[in-house]
């Protein structure tokens, strides 16, 4: 079976729990909602446990293959494959809660867009239109998820890394994450709501959603993978010397999305909804780490036990 199909199938099996299990479909996990979700997702995908579930499921493919591509495109693996994507689903998948349709998902897409837009911009003389492209994104998905503006950093620290700050792409992403907001905040002052936006981002900005309450077996899973993710990320580091300087950069950049996405679950702010975000750094790292682990063995023992937990988890973890 080609890879391609074979990628997409193992992540629809991961998902075939949220398909049938009687729940609450969709969690908005900030309220009030914000403007995109009320307009774009609520009224077309949150009718229905079958909607919800596939724009869940659509949303973690698209991610997951975008940073497939990524990686692909830009020489971060030896071997092209969907081993990024499956690990991704893989990563995603163990706890109900998380794989609900929510505004992460559609945040993490968009930002990994912005991601992508970055990259793209090493080899031009001027980036300052990708700076400004990929703030935008994340600015757009902010609409969704509001705290996602709290990553912003990662723009900055991402363009930093790729060697393509200076004031004016500083300054063109910062207009960029604005402009999303200027424009949404400009549909409402015509409608006469000016107020109302700045009192739902606010909202949305200080809400707290809750901790995620651990049993033994999550708190077994969630011990399991953070010693897996920090093998791999030993593992990758050692590696970088053997590796192009670029590749070094590209590697380095999702090394910071596990971090700052593991420091932001530790505030009252955010909670298990991160680990879509920090799945994307976490599934870069390992399937590079399994990547480069000579015997044939140790790397199938690894994955084995990686699937293992998280297929224990769709029947343990809500």
């Amino acid at each position: 079976m080609s890879a391609l199909v074979l990628g997409p199938l193992v992540v629809l099996g991961l998902w075939i729990r949220y398909f049938v299990v009687e729940i609450t479909h969709i969690t908005v996990l900030d309220n009030p909602s914000m403007p995109f979700w009320d307009f774009l997702v609520e009224p077309y995908l949150g009718y229905s446990a079958f909607t919800a579930a596939l724009g869940s499921y659509v949303l973690v493919l698209i991610t997951g293959l975008s940073v497939n591509r990524m990686v692909v495109r830009y020489g971060m693996l030896r071997h092209q494959s969907t081993m990024v994507l499956i690990m991704y689903g893989l990563l995603s998948s163990a706890f109900l809660s998380v794989q609900k349709l929510s505004p992460v998902w559609f945040f993490v897409f968009f930002f990994v867009l912005g991601l992508e837009r970055l990259f793209s911009g090493v080899q031009k003389r001027n980036a300052t239109a990708n700076c400004f492209d990929a703030a935008f994104l994340l600015g757009i998905g902010s609409l969704f998820y509001a705290k996602g503006v709290f990553f912003f950093p990662l723009i900055l620290i991402a363009m930093g890394v790729l060697r393509l700050a200076n004031l004016r792409s500083v300054v063109a992403s910062v207009l960029g994450l604005l402009l999303p907001f200027i424009l949404s905040f400009a549909w409402y002052f015509y409608w006469n709501k000016g107020f109302v936006f700045f009192e739902v981002l606010s909202e949305n900005l200080v809400a707290n959603p809750g901790q995620y309450n651990h049993g033994i077996y999550s708190r077994i899973y969630m011990g399991l993978i953070i010693l897996i993710t920090g093998l791999s990320i030993l593992a990758t580091v050692r590696q970088m010397g053997l590796q192009k300087i670029i590749v070094r950069r590209y590697h380095r950049i999702f090394i910071w999305v596990i971090l700052l996405a593991a420091t932001a679950v530790l505030t009252p702010f955010f909670s298990m909804e991160m680990l879509p975000l920090a799945a994307i750094g976490a599934a870069v790292t390992l399937t590079a780490w399994l990547e480069s682990v000579s015997r044939r063995s140790i790397r199938e023992t690894i994955f084995v036990l990686i699937v293992i937990v998280t297929l224990v988890g769709q029947f343990l973890l809500f």
